[in-house]
């Protein structure tokens, strides 16, 4: 108990202290005119420790011939006019006609990479697609990745791929996935990709468009303190979006999924028992939901017992947290068509293992993906029940909104013909290629597609007030986004400085202003007496100035917390300020 004390006594006088840091950066312009020796450039900082920030020329092409082998933690950022297209990463063509797959390799643990506005193509100048490319490898642990405004064009396997890697922080805002699709696999073209067990840190992705994507969205396959996915636009993909089954902190929001998981499910994997089949043997769902952590493991208890061992890290199944609301989830009628005339054709027979009792005698129908299926319907019972031994009073799963966005570009509506086509490749076991929009190169820019939506009932339906899905479709909002957030002053101030809360003592809410002395990542933070994380109000970026948040008592999950005192931090990369405040019923 002593040592209890000792920590908390520790971590208060840390949190309470003000702290100013500078650190050594160096900075590498590669113009335009150097766009062929990017590679060499990149690979010969092997010795640096220092980070690093390489500035690229807007307009340019930059070809790729060996991968960025990243030792040090770098930011890559635009130069030029903002108006013109990002600076664009593509492949080089070498002397024997091959290609670098991968684009940017974090392979040394403690470092960290940041990307704002680059044009990653994963496309050829002679047109040929690379076999299974990867833009971003995360291979090393106790790394962080930050990305802004990166489009991600044409790639085969990954656009981030964590392989092999314990607690990543990745932040990924404002980018855009496209054309991640695969001739030969449909789970080929996958945004974000983690292996199973990667233990992840902070996971959050938000304001991001995914645009003809074959698989995998958002993937967190291991225990990690946060994942959020909020305010994302996903238009026409194969097979789920979500891969979240392991997450045991998870909170999926303010989303639009439009024909996702066009290919429902397999008939040979439910004949075949692939996965867990329930009574509407749909073997996936937008939403993949289980009680228990493990998935491929003999763990099923209720309580700490449940638990990983590799890492040492427990998970007990009734402390789960889940938030999942305000979704909408909406599958065009070319869609559905297809699937009711393909199924009028259908003849076959097959005995399918049903977990909740004997085999059952069904025809062989393709089934489009639900929301959430039987069986994650069950789980959800389960775990909202408080009688059952499953029961987490912080699970909130909602079903999603079945409505039209009425997307406004006729040719992004239309490209649901290709959509269904492959689709139907699929089910004939003759898929043979490719199903992009507008892949070109070079990349035409602007981006050709254009997700916003018409439907009002959606332009303010957000658990915020704003739009569903990415924000960025509709800029003056975007502009005001964050919540409870005002400028005071754009002048830049001569030091990083937080205020005082007022008023103080407050009920049943309390303003907090600070100073940013340059633009950069910003969070405030409000935690208990104890230094428990209570709510972060803000986690992004702002320009330099003068800002006030307000926050309105609540937690996380949007529960009125106790009366007492509370300390709420501003904290940069440079900077961390603690002060205390009081809450007064």
């Amino acid at each position: 108990m002593k040592k209890q004390y000792a920590f908390l006594f520790l971590f208060l006088i840390a949190m309470m202290a003000s702290v100013s840091a500078q650190s050594t950066t160096d900075t590498v312009y590669i113009p335009g005119a150097q766009s062929l020796n990017i590679s060499n450039i990149i690979n010969a900082d092997t010795s640096v420790t220092a980070p690093r920030v390489y500035v690229l020329d807007r307009g340019a092409i930059y070809y790729i011939d060996r991968a960025f082998e990243l030792t040090h933690s770098s930011k890559f950022i635009a130069k030029g006019d903002a108006t013109k297209r990002p600076p664009v990463l593509a492949p080089a063509i070498r002397a024997d006609d091959t290609s670098e797959e991968w684009y940017f390799k974090m392979i040394k643990q403690n470092i960290s990479l940041e990307i704002h506005n680059l044009y990653l193509l994963s496309l050829r100048s002679d047109l040929k697609t690379l076999g299974w490319s990867r833009a971003i490898h995360i291979g090393a642990s106790n790394t962080s990745l930050k990305l802004r405004g990166v489009i991600f064009d044409g790639w085969t396997e990954a656009g981030i791929r964590v392989d092999g890697a314990d607690f990543v922080k990745m932040d990924v805002q404002d980018c855009h996935f496209r054309n991640f699709t695969h001739g030969s696999s449909y789970f080929g073209g996958q945004p974000f990709l983690s292996n199973h067990n990667d233990h992840p840190d902070t996971t959050i992705f938000i304001n991001n468009t995914f645009f003809a994507c074959n698989s995998y969205l958002f993937s967190v396959r291991g225990l990690g303190p946060k994942s959020v996915f909020d305010h994302n636009t996903i238009v026409y993909t194969a097979v789920n979006s979500l891969l979240t089954r392991q997450a045991d902190n998870l909170w999926v929001n303010n989303n639009i999924f439009y024909a996702a998981h066009a290919w429902g499910g397999d008939p040979e994997q439910r004949i075949g028992a692939w996965f867990l089949n329930y009574p509407d043997t749909v073997t996936s769902s937008i939403i993949l939901f289980r009680e228990n952590i493990p998935y491929y493991s003999d763990y099923y208890a209720a309580g700490p017992e449940g638990h990983y061992t590799d890492l040492g890290l427990t998970y007990d199944p009734t402390k789960k947290v889940t938030v999942i609301r305000n979704n909408v989830h909406f599958n065009p009628e070319k869609l559905t068509k297809f699937y009711s005339d393909w199924n009028d054709t259908v003849k076959a027979y097959d005995s399918v293992e049903v977990i909740s009792g004997p085999k059952q005698y069904l025809k062989r129908e393709l089934k489009l993906a639900p929301w959430l299926y039987d069986f994650g319907k069950m789980v959800r019972d389960s775990m909202t029940n408080p009688s059952s031994r499953w029961y987490s009073p912080t699970v909130n799963l909602q079903d999603a909104m079945e409505v039209d966005p009425q997307f406004t570009d006729a040719k992004v509506v239309g490209h649901i013909d290709s959509l269904v086509n492959y689709v139907k490749r699929i089910a004939t076991r003759k898929l043979d290629n490719r199903w992009d929009y507008e892949f070109n190169f070079p990349p035409k820019w602007p981006l050709q597609e254009n997700l916003a939506y018409s439907n009002t009932s959606l332009i303010h339906g957000g658990t915020d007030g704003y739009a569903l899905g990415d924000l960025n479709w509709f800029p003056d909002q975007k502009a005001t986004y964050v919540v409870g957030v005002e400028t005071i002053s754009k002048n830049v101030p001569e030091q990083y400085k937080l205020s005082q809360n007022y008023p103080n003592p407050f009920n049943p809410e309390t303003k907090i202003e600070f100073n940013i002395a340059k633009e950069g990542y910003v969070k405030v933070v409000v935690y208990n007496i104890l230094g428990q994380k209570i709510r972060t109000l803000l986690n992004q970026d702002f320009k330099a100035g003068s800002y006030s948040v307000t926050w309105n008592g609540k937690d996380d999950f949007g529960r009125q917390v106790s009366t007492g005192a509370y300390l709420y931090s501003l904290e940069t990369e440079s900077f961390k300020s603690t002060k205390k405040m009081i809450l007064m019923k």
